[in-house]
């Protein structure tokens, strides 16, 4: 095992630079309103080039709403250590630059100096997700005219949706420095009721319910369809947790990231249903119950040894998932983003990519054709009647992909909700597709 401590280097500037382990990085919080203090990591491009601002640079968000990039995303899935503080081989830092941000404010190092702060809708967290880029820029200006890539996971795919619109609105008016060209959904809660209405008819199919647990988990689905049509939008927050509950109970615990898997150690009583779906929200950990072990050593590492390396206040303490922030946007929580992608497509050159896992259950992948196959823009037509290509590495077939304009969608094999972690091969595929490397 590698050994991580505190390392300081004393640059020209007389400046003292602390980080955790020998990857060059940078981190900082910028205040995004009174009282909202945001919080970034970034890891430079370990490539063989000459400077690192010849790599894109990719902003990594995380789902929940309220999960943890920093942590969740740089430990569990993609960053350069993993949670045994070992190196990780397909670490995308081999290839870009990976802005790691804890957002919305009240998530993981990111922090509220009153719970009246949180961000209660999308827009709101696109408006504050600006303004951490601006001062992400301040501080780091040589990236101004990098191409910049938001990957979105979960609701973190919802979220980008809104930065994307705010942030070209920025660049068109001149109040930002950037240069965006793509953004990619991964598993996204694009269109909740679509996923929702889906769970039931893919539990089926794979055999994992019986006509009667498909019966029961449908009639809790369209409940909180009829919720959120009847504009009851917390209500069918609500309802949407029940559904969660039906499907439980349906399959005996099955793993809402990974079909093919059961929870663990599931809970076994009503009551415990219910306080289990508090904590669970859209966290997507490594696994739907992660290993108590390693959730304990993920929480003990950022409120310790990480906390420690990148001097975090010590009134923060780093949680994988917010529990406040999911309550306080649960009204939003249930809401579509069609609506903004069609906007993307239609005024705007940005490239949208959505990839899927097609194990997950809880972003399922019949959901997401649907809300596609809805989808008004000017190459509608041309998507829908272009060619489902094979995606072939290293002689695997990891999946398909289809173009058109700047829209693709990717179905990837031998992978549940977290694709990047599932299956690395599959994921160069559509990181080459986006930003011609990977």
């Amino acid at each position: 095992m590698l050994l991580y401590v505190l390392f300081l280097s004393i640059l020209s500037s007389q400046h003292v630079q602390a980080q955790f382990g020998d990857f060059k990085q940078d981190f900082d919080y910028v205040n995004v309103r009174e009282g909202a203090h945001m919080f970034y990591w970034l890891f430079y491009t370990t490539a063989e080039v000459g400077n690192y601002t010849e790599r894109p640079l990719i902003v990594w968000l995380q789902g929940g709403p309220g999960g943890s990039s920093t942590g969740v995303g740089n430990f569990e899935i993609l960053g350069p250590l993993d949670l045994s503080l070992q190196e990780r081989n397909y670490t995308w830092v081999n290839n870009f630059n990976v802005l790691f941000v804890d957002n919305p404010v009240g998530t993981g190092y990111s922090y509220v100096d009153n719970l009246e702060f949180l961000t209660k809708t999308n827009d709101e967290i696109a408006i504050d997700f600006v303004q951490l880029m601006r001062g992400f820029y301040e501080k780091n200006s040589e990236f101004e005219t990098v191409p910049l890539y938001i990957y979105g996971q979960s609701y973190g795919g919802k979220m980008a949706i809104d930065m994307a619109i705010r942030m070209r609105e920025a660049e068109v008016a001149g109040t930002i420095k950037s240069n965006l060209r793509g953004v990619a959904m991964g598993n996204a809660w694009i269109s909740p009721v679509d996923a929702t209405l889906t769970w039931g008819p893919l539990l089926l199919a794979a055999g994992l319910v019986d006509k009667t647990g498909y019966d029961n988990i449908q009639r809790a689905a369209r409940e909180a369809e009829r919720l959120f049509n009847a504009g009851q939008y917390y209500q069918s927050t609500q309802q949407w947790r029940l559904t969660q509950r039906a499907v439980f109970l349906a399959t005996t615990s099955v793993d809402f990231y990974n079909i093919l898997t059961k929870m663990p150690a599931g809970p076994n009583t009503p009551r415990n249903i219910e306080e289990f779906l508090m904590e669970l929200n859209l966290r997507d950990a490594s696994h739907y119950t992660p290993d108590e072990r390693q959730e304990r050593d993920l929480n003990s590492l950022m409120n310790n040894e990480v906390k420690e390396a990148l001097r975090i206040p010590a009134n923060v303490t780093w949680g994988s998932q917010s529990s406040a922030v999911f309550e306080t946007l649960s009204t939003d929580f249930m809401k579509p983003v069609t609506d903004g992608i069609e906007k993307l497509l239609n005024d705007t050159d940005i490239i949208l990519t959505k990839y899927n896992g097609n194990l997950d259950l809880i972003c399922d992948t019949p959901g997401q054709i649907l809300w596609v196959d809805r989808l008004k823009w000017a190459g509608a037509e041309s998507f829908k009647n272009a060619s489902r290509l094979a995606i072939w590495e290293n002689n695997q077939l990891e999946g398909y992909y289809k173009t058109h304009g700047n829209f693709r969608f990717f179905w990837i094999n031998k992978a549940g909700h977290s694709v990047p972690r599932d299956n690395p091969a599959g994921t160069n595929a559509f990181l080459r597709d986006m930003t011609s490397f990977g």
